[in-house]
C-alpha cells in the first residue's frame, strides 16, 4: 500500500514563494508530525513524504497512491484543501490531521475524507488499515499518546535540503495560557520521553543543526528541571557534534548548571515568549507563571 504524507506549502515560510532570501532557509523544520508517523506505518505500506515548502510537485506525474495524509497550520489550511481536492477527484482518499483539523474539525471534514484529531499515535494503525479495507471513518480522536507509543521518526524520508532537523522530547503544558493552543492539543500534563530514546533519535538526524520542536524544553516542576540536566547530560555524553536550539521559560535563566549543561550538549539559542514586560500586563494575557525554587517566573 502507498501512502502520501504532505505538508503543504506555508506562504510564511516556504522556499516555493521566497527563494531570494538566504535567511527564509532557516524558517523552514522537518514536518516532524509526518517523519513520526512514517515511523509508526508497518512494514508492508510505503510512506512517501511530500513537502511543498521546498518547492513544487506535480502530483500528477507521481505514482497513483492508496490515500493520503495531509497535516496543516492555519496558514496551510488553504491550500491543505486544494491538495485535498485534487486527490479527491482521481478518487483517492485524503485523511487529514494536525492542530488546525483538531481545532476546526467541521471545516476541514467538508474538505477531506478523514480527520484525525489530537494526537496520531493511538489510532494510526486503525487509519490505515481501514485504508486497506476500504472502510476509512470519517473522523478518529487520537486524544494524548502514551510516551511508549511514541517511536523514531524517519528522518530518512526526506532530502539533506533543511538548515535544521527537528526532534521532539516531550509535550503538554501545564500552564494552560489563555492565548495558547498547546494544552488544548497536547494537554496538561508534561509528558517526557526516556532519554536515551531521544539521544538515539537525535544521533539518526543528518542534519548538523536541531531544533527541538518541545513547548517548553525544561518544564515548570523541579523534577521537570532535573529531567532537562540528564538530558542534556546524556546528549553531551554522546558527542553527536551536533548544535540545537529549543523553546522554554524564562526561568531557564535561574539554574546556572542547567545553562551551562545545555551548552556543553550543544545548545545554540533558545526562544523565550515575552508577553509583556511587566508582571501587572500578565493577569490582562492570561499568561501562567513557571515555578522554580518555589517563585513565579513569568513566562
Amino acid at each position: 500500500m502507498l501512502v502520501y504524507l504532505v505538508n503543504p506549502a506555508n506562504p510564511l515560510a516556504s522556499m516555493s514563494f521566497n527563494r531570494t532570501s538566504f535567511w527564509n532557509r532557516f524558517r523552514l523544520w522537518k514536518p516532524l508530525g509526518l517523519l513520526a508517523l512514517a515511523g509508526l506505518a508497518p512494514s508492508d505500506c510505503e510512506m512517501s513524504i511530500l513537502d511543498e515548502n521546498l518547492g513544487c510537485i506535480e502530483y500528477e506525474s507521481l505514482p497513483r497512491p492508496d490515500a493520503v495524509g495531509v497535516t496543516a497550520f492555519t496558514s496551510q489550511a488553504p491550500r491543505a484543501y486544494e491538495i485535498a481536492g485534487e486527490f479527491r477527484a482521481r478518487g483517492v482518499p485524503v485523511v487529514m490531521g494536525g492542530i488546525h483539523a483538531t481545532m476546526c474539525r467541521a471545516e476541514a471534514s467538508a474538505h477531506v475524507d478523514s480527520v484525525v484529531t489530537g494526537e496520531a499515535e493511538p489510532v494510526w494503525a486503525e487509519v490505515l488499515e481501514d485504508v486497506r479495507d476500504g472502510c476509512l471513518k470519517a473522523r478518529y480522536d487520537g486524544g494524548l499518546a502514551a510516551m511508549d507509543q511514541i517511536v523514531p521518526a524517519r528522518h530518512d524520508l526526506l532530502p539533506d535540503r533543511y538548515a535544521f532537523g527537528s526532534i521532539q522530547t516531550t509535550r503538554g503544558c501545564s500552564l494552560n495560557c489563555t492565548f495558547c493552543s498547546v494544552t488544548q492539543f497536547n494537554g496538561a500534563s508534561y509528558r517526557q520521553r526516556p532519554i536515551p530514546d531521544v539521544v538515539e533519535e537525535f544521533k539518526s538526524i543528518h542534519e548538523a543543526r536541531v531544533l527541538i520542536v518541545d513547548d517548553n524544553l525544561i518544564g515548570r516542576k523541579p523534577e521537570h528541571i532535573e529531567r532537562a540536566k540528564g538530558l542534556f547530560r546524556a546528549l553531551a555524553d554522546a558527542d553527536t557534534g551536533k548544535s540545537w536550539i529549543g523553546q522554554t521559560t524564562v526561568n531557564v535563566a535561574d539554574d546556572e548548571e542547567l545553562l551551562t549543561l545545555a551548552k556543553k550538549a550543544g545548545c545554540i539559542g533558545l526562544f523565550i515568549g515575552f508577553e509583556s514586560v511587566t508582571p501587572e500586563g500578565l493577569p490582562e494575557l492570561g499568561k501562567k507563571s513557571a515555578m522554580l525554587s518555589g517563585r513565579p517566573i513569568p513566562g
